[in-house]
């Protein structure tokens, strides 16, 4: 029993074993890399960033909106502006939306029926787009689900519709980010099979790599995973790449040393583990020391405080399991398979001579500060020039196949280029903000903010359609009242005029000759009275006369005579009631007359005394009228000046039904958080995005100084501010991963070299070739595809396979040089000869896994294979002749006359 365990400790059975139960722990627990990406799609901040800070007060909104993501539904019609009949459509669509708002998670719906007064934010001018705004709850589903849910939801025929907003697009870019960096990492896989199984012309020797670099690969995606999820590390969604590049070219790279080694130790010692403790005894140290720095200088990136390269702290767990995986499982088949490993062909091949490195070394010797002149010709140019613009924007790898992309694009085009990705401003105070104290100032800062430049509209709660609501104004409340006093004054002169002729028509001298007249009247009747009383008593008489006479004398004249007077009795006697009537009626006239001359008496007076107040009333009309033409004319005056345009709202108007609508709109349920929206006039650019935020920030802090929110919590958000806070990192951070990273390599290869002039020329030639790298790759992208601008994370993956690649290169050449027994001069020719060999290996490598990183049909891939590979082709042209030039030049410029002569 005893044997067998020594037998398979001695063929390494048991490190075999280990290795396989770690890659089957990782394959297991290592997540899909499209979730992982799902996971970490969103940027993430520091709590007292703009966004993280407009996040939690987004939390205290209330309504249910807490946690909601606001996605914008865009209707557009390509043939023109919307019909009637296709916004009825439109109508239908939402309010069957509205019905299934729990199955899609949604917690509110703005449409123009429900923003009345913001209308003109979701209609754009040419009436050919309207925009829906929802807020949805992703809590119980992912965003990419239920946007995948509305989208055939919200269709309506004959429209285009699309369901877009920055985070969905930031959402999209990484799924295809995804979808990427699992082609690209197949095709890696495959390139770097290939490269050993064309450089060996063996079967076995490749797919012996192949699975060490899986599970190396396996192991650190699933240990960084697990560390990122557990202890929160930074983790970015080129992280798997990143992770999947630092071990496929590393790792190719010492497989080859491994092999190739193995193969020269094979042909003189047979024995396959002896000559595979050998080839490990002879690389384990340049392995460890490269893999360790690395190690190093990676895991201090995580002291950087930016997350994008806080994430490169998984390249230093990537680096140890390479190394373990390397000098551990390599032996276990090597050991075992010996020479098959190479079958077929198990002879070394014949070495090759690198006829430029060999040419170039003898001109440098030869000439130094001419091949130093060649050197700086090669590259000074493109260092002089060197020009280099980032994009930040997550639409740079997306094509216009993708819905969420077309919506935005339609956005940009009918709206304004900054539409599909707004500035939000959170605003909280300490007391509600529904009144004229607070509103006024929020209106002043949206107009301020409307006059910043590069500001193409902004949507407020006292501007909910971007322009100035004018029955809330000063100015126009003005013209009411300066309209009123008009009237007013009209109204008074017309009084005042009335006054003066109605004064006129009162005659005092009149009315007395009338009280004269009527007294006369009076007098007559009073006659009359007595004259018919008189006439009544004498009729009276004659009737009792005539009667007497009657019986005194009864002859038939007599008779006759009788008879007549017999008539006029009877008519004497209704003369004599006429009479008695008008004596009555009299009395009544003359009762009536003397009333009537008492009263015109006391009215005459009384006239008299109005008369004369009507004169003061004129006079006081007159003044008043003065005065009110002398208002009219300050307020007319007033509201043409710029003291007008002041936002005043008045009890009334808070609670009418437009501003009520407003306010649920835009304000908390507390009524203490209200947001403004700043539209604008081109998307984020690097040029002037960082600029921009800057300007508005301090816009606003001005703006709301001194006033009764200058203590009110503001926070920035949306995709132009979380694009300048990248840009803003990047700038002041990656000067510092630069410095990081080269110090790093330097430090090492001084430590290992035991020298510091030649080590810091070569890494200085590296630093030169990265810089012609990535001038030669902009130039590039710029002529043959038109892209002017690199993606914003190119130059972190560029600068981490850039890193791994010069301090394999610059640490191994610093070991040849130090355990060298030859001077400086005499190591020079024979260490470049071999070196040129190495070097093609090395460049083998680095552009096939390059070239590889191309079958990604990604632009950002694309910049990186070029960066890697114009770098590696430009140090490959100018290290022979940095090492020989600076080489002879450290030897030879003390002593000027040997300077030119040869060695």
């Amino acid at each position: 029993m005893k044997e067998t365990i020594t037998k398979l400790h001695k063929n390494r059975i048991f490190t075999l074993l280990v290795w396989l139960i770690v890659v089957f722990i990782a394959i297991i627990s290592a997540p899909n890399i499209t979730n992982t990406l799902q996971s970490y799609s969103q940027p993430t901040f520091s709590t007292n960033s703009q966004p993280a800070k407009a996040d939690q007060l987004r939390q205290q909104w209330g309504y249910d909106l807490g946690n909601t993501s606001t996605v914008t539904v865009v209707y557009h019609n390509p043939n023109g502006k919307l019909t009637t009949q296709q916004q009825q459509k439109i109508s239908k669509a939402i309010d069957s939306l509205k019905k299934q708002q729990s199955l899609y998670s949604i917690k509110r719906i703005v449409t123009p029926s429900t923003n009345v007064a913001g209308q003109a934010q979701l209609l754009s001018k040419d009436g050919s787009t309207q925009m829906i705004s929802l807020d949805i709850d992703a809590k119980t589903n992912t965003l990419r689900v239920l946007v995948n849910q509305l989208v055939g939801q919200v269709k309506v025929k004959g429209l285009k519709s699309y369901v877009t907003s920055p985070e969905i697009v930031r959402d999209v870019n990484n799924q295809k980010t995804a979808q990427v960096t699992q082609l690209v990492l197949v095709t890696l896989f495959i390139a770097s099979v290939l490269i050993i199984g064309i450089y060996f012309r063996a079967v076995l020797a490749p797919l012996i790599s192949f699975i060490n670099l899986f599970i190396a690969f396996v192991t650190s995606y699933s240990l960084s995973t697990l560390l990122a999820q557990h202890f929160k590390l930074p983790f970015s969604q080129y992280v798997p790449i990143e992770i999947g590049i630092a071990t496929l070219v590393m790792g190719t790279i010492w497989n080859i040393y491994i092999y190739r080694k193995l193969r020269n130790v094979i042909a003189l010692q047979k024995e396959s583990r002896y000559a595979t403790k050998q080839t490990i005894a002879d690389l384990r140290f340049p392995i460890i020391v490269v893999g360790g720095a690395l190690t190093i200088i990676f895991a201090l990136c995580g002291f950087i405080n930016f997350d994008q390269i806080q994430s490169l702290w998984a390249l230093a767990i990537t680096y140890p399991v390479l190394i373990l995986v390397t000098l551990t499982l390599n032996p276990v088949f090597t050991a075992a398979l010996g020479e098959s490993i190479f079958w077929p062909t198990s002879a070394p091949t014949k070495p090759l001579v690198s006829h430029y490195w060999t040419r170039a070394t003898d001109f440098s010797l030869w000439q130094p500060i001419a091949s130093f002149l060649v050197v700086l010709y090669i590259t000074l140019p493109f260092i002089y020039f060197y020009h280099n613009s980032l994009n930040f924007s997550p639409m740079t790898n997306l094509t216009e196949t993708n819905q969420a992309t077309k919506g935005a694009r339609v956005l940009q085009a009918h709206f304004s280029q900054g539409k599909a990705t707004p500035v939000t401003i959170y605003l909280k105070s300490n007391q509600p903000l529904d009144n004229e104290k607070y509103l006024q100032h929020i209106d002043a800062l949206t107009n301020k903010l409307q006059h910043t430049q590069g500001v193409s509209a902004v949507y407020s709660l006292t501007q909910p359609g971007g322009m100035p609501i004018d029955k809330y104004y000063v100015s126009n409340q003005l013209a009411a009242i300066g309209v009123s006093t008009k009237q007013a004054t009209g109204q008074l002169s017309q009084a005042s005029n009335g006054i003066q002729t109605n004064s006129k028509s009162l005659n005092l001298a009149a009315l007395k000759q009338q009280v004269k007249d009527m007294a006369k009247l009076v007098q007559r009747s009073n006659q009359i009275i007595r004259d018919s009383s008189n006439l009544a008593s004498q009729v009276n008489s004659a009737a009792a006369n005539s009667n007497i006479s009657v019986q005194r004398n009864a002859s038939r004249r007599v008779q006759s005579y009788q008879r007549q007077i017999n008539a006029l009795n009877q008519s004497l006697q209704s003369v004599s009631s006429g009479l008695g009537q008008l004596a009555s009626e009299g009395n009544v006239i003359q009762n009536y007359g003397q009333n009537s001359y008492n009263n015109l008496q006391s009215y005459s007076q009384q006239i008299s005394a109005v008369q004369k107040q009507l004169k003061k009333v004129s006079n006081q009309v007159d003044s008043s009228t003065n005065q009110l033409n002398g208002i009219y004319d300050y307020l007319n005056g007033l509201q043409k000046s710029g003291a007008a345009n002041v936002y005043y709202i008045t009890k009334a108007q808070l609670s009418d039904t437009d501003f009520l609508q407003t306010m649920l709109n835009y304000t908390s349920k507390d009524k203490k958080i209200t947001t403004i929206q700043v539209v604008l006039k081109n998307a984020p650019s690097s040029k002037s995005n960082l600029k921009q935020m800057t300007k508005l920030q301090n816009q606003v802090s001005l703006q709301l100084r001194g006033t009764p929110l200058s203590k009110a919590k503001v926070a920035f958000t949306g995709e132009p501010m979380i694009q300048s806070i990248n840009q803003s990192k990047m700038n002041h951070h990656f000067g510092t991963l630069l410095i990081l990273l080269i110090a790093g390599v330097l430090l090492t290869v001084f430590a290992v070299s035991r020298s510091i002039l030649q080590p810091l020329y070569w890494t200085v030639a590296f630093i030169m070739s990265a810089i012609t790298g990535f001038q030669l790759t902009y130039l590039t992208m710029h002529f043959v595809a038109g892209i002017k601008q690199f993606d914003w994370q190119v130059p972190l993956i560029a600068v981490a396979i850039l890193t791994a690649v010069a301090a394999w290169q610059i640490i191994a050449l610093g070991l040849s040089f130090r355990y060298t027994e030859l001077s400086l001069l005499e190591w020079i020719r024979p260490t470049m000869a071999s070196w040129g060999q190495m070097m093609r290996y090395i460049m083998l490598v680095v552009v096939a896994l390059a070239v590889a990183l191309t079958f990604g049909a990604s632009y950002a891939m694309i910049e990186i294979a070029l960066i890697v590979i114009f770098t590696g082709c430009v140090y490959y042209l100018i290290l022979p002749m940095i090492v020989s030039s600076m080489g002879k030049l450290a030897i030879t410029l003390p002593n000027k006359k040997n300077l030119l002569k040869n060695k």
